[in-house]
């Protein structure tokens, strides 16, 4: 189905020629320079789990309301690329593979040390893209190279850089630990690399307004940006924004519409030519708080999409290159 945002089953479609590809998800166990040796800090919304995929947490469902989520990352990466491999052919009847180290900070290292994981990595498959998340104050020139070096005419390498806002004080509020300025230039730099880049962003509704979020998206569109994750905020079990929600007795989330609304609005303001991989964040039970009335995901897509519909909105129908 046709959204009208520029979805990345579509990107992928024509890139590929209709051939299915996935992601195969890869928990490095690299952290985070936010937390300390035992764990301990990270951002106000982070609750341990470092982005992990489901799939890599299956001791998450025997977890009670009192024990931390905090994961211990699987070792064997080779066993997880290799199982992961086996479930996307089974599952989703794959025939090509995206190799995705998603959890945590995956440039949380020294270059010899990356290159020796992700050379490892990368033998294990013919992967057609290299995608590698990460924060956007540990993407050195030399961790750059690096990666540029594994681009090929067959393999796409794409850097995931969190930014979350484009506000300084929100950043600090959040316990970020950079400005936008930092992203900036990280992004110029990944650029210069010719490397792809997306950009995840978070709406904030205990932070900013819809203003604020659509300066956000702007940043984006200045940063060149070719892809972009938009996550809705959700409250999660172990997180300090939950604590300082706790005592108030009410979380600042948004309602369906409203978060419907926003969503069409980013989305209008976002330039045409940006990749939406993500557009909502999907949460396991055992540690969602809130919202606990979004209905699924594909339900809530659907309203984003009637809701741009009624007003004649594609995206980047508003956006400042129009």
């Amino acid at each position: 189905m046709k959204r009208h945002w520029n979805t990345y089953s579509d990107y992928l479609a024509e890139k590929y020629g209709g051939r299915r590809v996935y992601r195969v998800s890869v928990d490095a166990g690299l952290s985070c320079p936010n937390r300390d040796a035992l764990g301990r800090g990270g951002c106000a919304f982070c609750d341990g789990t470092g982005g992990t995929a489901v799939h890599l947490r299956p001791q998450e469902k025997d977890l009670k309301e009192s024990q931390s989520l905090l994961l211990k990352p699987e070792s064997d990466i080779a066993a997880q690329i290799d199982r992961g491999l086996k479930y996307i052919r089974y599952r989703y009847k794959a025939e090509l593979a995206m190799l995705y180290f998603q959890s945590w900070s995956n440039t949380n290292a020294p270059a010899g040390r990356l290159k020796k994981l992700y050379d490892m990595a990368l033998e294990r498959a013919d992967f057609v893209s290299l995608i590698v998340s990460t924060r956007p104050d540990l993407l050195s020139d030399e961790v750059l190279d690096l990666l540029a070096s594994y681009r090929t005419d067959k393999r796409e390498v794409w850097v995931e850089a969190g930014l979350q806002s484009a506000d300084d004080d929100t950043l600090r509020r959040l316990g970020r630990g950079h400005d936008a300025a930092c992203f900036a230039d990280a992004a110029q730099r990944i650029h210069a690399h010719g490397l792809k880049l997306c950009t995840h962003m978070m709406i904030l509704p205990c932070y900013e307004n819809l203003e604020k979020s659509i300066e956000t998206i702007r940043f984006i569109n200045r940063c060149a940006s070719d892809a972009v994750k938009i996550h809705n905020l959700c409250l999660t079990r172990g997180t300090r924004l939950l604590d300082d929600y706790k005592s108030l007795g009410c979380y600042p989330v948004l309602s369906l519409e409203r978060f419907v609304h926003t969503a069409a609005v980013l989305l209008a303001h976002l330039d045409r030519s940006v990749v939406v991989e993500r557009l909502m964040s999907e949460m396991t039970a055992s540690r969602l708080v809130n919202p606990l009335h979004f209905p699924d995901k594909r339900d809530v897509l659907e309203l984003v999409d009637l809701y741009m519909e009624n007003r004649g909105w594609q995206q980047g129908c508003l956006s400042d290159s129009i």
